[in-house]
Parts: C-alpha cells; sequence; structure tokens
C-alpha cells in the first residue's frame, strides 16, 4: 500500500494555534465553496489510497495463504467457505455480526466474551443495512466504515483548517489514514464510525452549530464503551472556548443571551451520557442489570487485579506458533500508547485543554484495567495525536513518515485478514 503524497490541498497561511483561543483567521482568498471542495477531494484521495489497498491486501493474502485450517480459535468463525466472502469476517467482528443477526445475549454466570460489551449502534447499522442488500450484513458493514470514514476525512480536514491553519489540514489527514493501526478504518469495526462521529461533535462543539453536536455526541454514547468520555472535552469547550465570530452575538446581545447560550451548550455536552444510559436502560430491562456491558469486560481479563481472560473455548495446533506475532503487535500497542501520552502536553498548549482531555481519557483508563492491549487500535481514532503529529514532522519529512506509516499497515492488515492476532 503506497502513502498518499500529494496533498490536494491548496497551502495558505502559518499555523497560530494555543490553549483556548479563537480559531486562526482563515485566508480570504478561499471561498467556503472551495474549503469544501478541497476537503471532499483530500478525503476521496485518503479512502481511494489508503483503504481500499488494505482490503486488495486481504483479498491477495486470503487467496494466496488462506485461512484453512484455522491459525487460531476464532478463525473456526465463518460465514463462507469462500474466502473472499469470509473475508470481513475476523476477530469483533463475530460479535457485531452476532448482535446484527440473532440480537444481545447475556449470562452472568459463565464467564465467557460475550457480546454485550459492545455497543448497539454499529451493529444495528450492519443489520439494517444488511437488510437492504439481501441479508448481507458484513457487506453492509464494511460500505458503513468506508462510508463513515470519507466522511470523517472530510470533516477532520475542516477541523484540523480551523484549528491548525489550511496548510496543516492534509498533513494530518495523510498520517491518520496512513499509521499502522489505520488498517481497522477498512474492517467492519467501529472505528471509521466512532472517528466520525466523535470529531463531528468537536467540530460542530467548535463552530457552535449545537444541535450536530448533540446529534453526533449522542450517537458516539451509543456506538463504543468509551463513547461517553466524549462529554468531557465538550463541556470544556462549552464552557472556556472562545465563541467563533460567525456565531457570536453582538456586542448589546452580551449577558443574558450570552449565558443561555453557554447553559445551552453544556446540556448539548452531556448528550454522550444519554446515548449510554439509553444503552443501559435497554440492557436492565432485556438482562436486569444497566451495567451488563461493563460487567461483561472482564472476562478480557484485569491484569492490575490480578484477573486472566476467559479462555478460548477450543484451541488449535497453530495458536502457539503466533505468540511472535502477538509479541510485535503488544510492542506496537506500548509505543502507540506512549506517543499519544507524550503528545498530551504539547496539544494542550498548541491546540487546546478539550483535545488533551480527549487523549486521556482514551488512553490511561484502558491501561488501568487491560493494561496495553490494543491500544494501537484505540488510539487511531484519537485524531489530536494527528494534529500534533502535523505540527511536529517537517513538510520535507512528510512523505517519508506516511511511506514508514503505511508498509507497518500493510504488514498488519495482511496479518490481521490472515487471522494473526492484530487487534
Amino acid at each position: 500500500m503506497l502513502p498518499v503524497t500529494k496533498p490536494p490541498a491548496r497551502r495558505s497561511r502559518s499555523d497560530r494555534v494555543g490553549t483556548n483561543r479563537p480559531p486562526t483567521a482563515r485566508d480570504p482568498t478561499l471561498s467556503d465553496r472551495s474549503r469544501q471542495s478541497t476537503a471532499n477531494a483530500s478525503a476521496l484521495t485518503a479512502l481511494i489510497g489508503t483503504r481500499l489497498p488494505v482490503l486488495l491486501l486481504g483479498a491477495l493474502a486470503v487467496t494466496l495463504v488462506g485461512t484453512i485450517p484455522a491459525p487460531t480459535a476464532e478463525a473456526l468463525w465463518r460465514v463462507s467457505t469462500n474466502e473472499l466472502v469470509n473475508l470481513q469476517a475476523r476477530w469483533d467482528t463475530d460479535f457485531y455480526y452476532s448482535i446484527a443477526t440473532t440480537g444481545y445475549h447475556w449470562n452472568p454466570a459463565v464467564f465467557l466474551h460475550q457480546n454485550v460489551v459492545f455497543f448497539p449502534l454499529y451493529p444495528l447499522l450492519m443489520r439494517w443495512g444488511g437488510t437492504l442488500l439481501g441479508g448481507h450484513p458484513l457487506l453492509a458493514g464494511t460500505i458503513i466504515s468506508l462510508a463513515t470514514f470519507a466522511g470523517a476525512m472530510i470533516v477532520l480536514y475542516r477541523l484540523a483548517a480551523y484549528e491548525l491553519g489550511e496548510e496543516k489540514a492534509w498533513p494530518v489527514i495523510l498520517l491518520m489514514s496512513t499509521y499502522p493501526y489505520a488498517l481497522f478504518y477498512s474492517a467492519a469495526y467501529t472505528e471509521s464510525l466512532f472517528l466520525f462521529l466523535t470529531v463531528s461533535a468537536f467540530y460542530a462543539m467548535r463552530r457552535g452549530y449545537l444541535l450536530p453536536a448533540a446529534l453526533a455526541g449522542f450517537a458516539a454514547g451509543l456506538t463504543r464503551p468509551n463513547g461517553f468520555w466524549i462529554a468531557l472535552p465538550l463541556l470544556w469547550l462549552a464552557t472556556t472556548a472562545p465563541v467563533p465570530d460567525e456565531v457570536a452575538p453582538p456586542a448589546p446581545a452580551l449577558g443574558s443571551s450570552w449565558w443561555k447560550g453557554r447553559v445551552a451548550a453544556c446540556l448539548v455536552a452531556l448528550a454522550p451520557l444519554a446515548g449510554v444510559a439509553l444503552f443501559s436502560g435497554y440492557l436492565y430491562l432485556r438482562f436486569g442489570d444497566a451495567l451488563a456491558w461493563m460487567h461483561g469486560q472482564a472476562a478480557w481479563g484485569m491484569p492490575l487485579l490480578g484477573r486472566g481472560p476467559a479462555p478460548d473455548p477450543v484451541r488449535t495446533a497453530e495458536d502457539l506458533r503466533l505468540k511472535y506475532t502477538e509479541l510485535i503487535v503488544y510492542i506496537g500497542d506500548i509505543v502507540a500508547f506512549f506517543v499519544a501520552a507524550v503528545a498530551i502536553r504539547p496539544v494542550a498548549r498548541r491546540v487546546g485543554i478539550a483535545y488533551a482531555l480527549w487523549i486521556a481519557i482514551n488512553i490511561f483508563p484502558p491501561v488501568a484495567a487491560h493494561l496495553f492491549i490494543s491500544l494501537g487500535r484505540f488510539t487511531a481514532v484519537l485524531f489530536p495525536v494527528f494534529f500534533w503529529l502535523a505540527l511536529v514532522v517537517p513538510r520535507n519529512r512528510l512523505a517519508h513518515v506516511a511511506g514508514a506509516f503505511a508498509a507497518c499497515q500493510a504488514v498488519f492488515a495482511v496479518w490481521f485478514f490472515l487471522w494473526r492476532p492484530v487487534v
């Protein structure tokens, strides 16, 4: 998979960013239509240049190498004997597929991995989309992931241009789409949808578009267990961020109307909590346990408490041979964690406290619960990290970094589709 090295955007002004400061002045030579066109072109370039090659690599890998005999216990799950039809039936997709086809299941009396820990929005979209496609939820999931990735890139470009300046927007897109763990944007996973919703919530709140911010935040709370955490940075923006010129009231109107706007923004920031509350209410009515989604996570192990994960129902002869891949991926998870952790302070200083908060609350709680498992995948959606990388990577080194990222992503993609533990 080749990195996309030539940005379609026209470069304009230098980046002038800072904590809780208004966004930098826009380039007057660019109209709103021109900016949107550039954002659309950037998203399309990222989609074609990074997401589709991952699927092509996966198709080539399963065609040339195959997954029979099953290299791991999880690989015994198949939806088809055809390798290409079965391409997206990988790892956690099993849980989304089971929710989309048979609904939630929860038995607290057994210590097993259960689908109740996976939030409902993505599998619901798979179910509805699969119905429209004649009963193909995995195909629907793939289309949803690709479409929401493109949408996320469009909004991310606009947000990056708003916060960092037009000339930094394309590097953000390039680095994020070539990031080694960005392979999950091509899988039937929640990463693309979650990125789209969280970026949209930030952008809408930053611009003062309260209804879109509420809808995006609410949906994020229904997408992943950590979705409700976005309420914290949104609250910070609602209470401390300057009001952009285009939505600020005229000077004589400041006062009660201004405070009403702040209160409304704070209420909007709490929308993600409504999302998780809705899911919790459903679980209470269905299983009598509103926090089943939290209790079920114990099956993934809690090392700091001395609790191991639930055992696989069966073992295969190939399981022990995958340990080297597991070790490499785990080292990558640790590196990803420390890169994100290092980014927190400069992001707070150069972009804003809200963005730094979003990094912190997405990396420290998972480490406390499960150590570094899946941290690489978790960091793939932390767009403020890529704001920082776009600021610190020199322009003449951008293609080299993106190329190295893309090469690693290609290797991880092949492993992922061959059922190596890139999770």
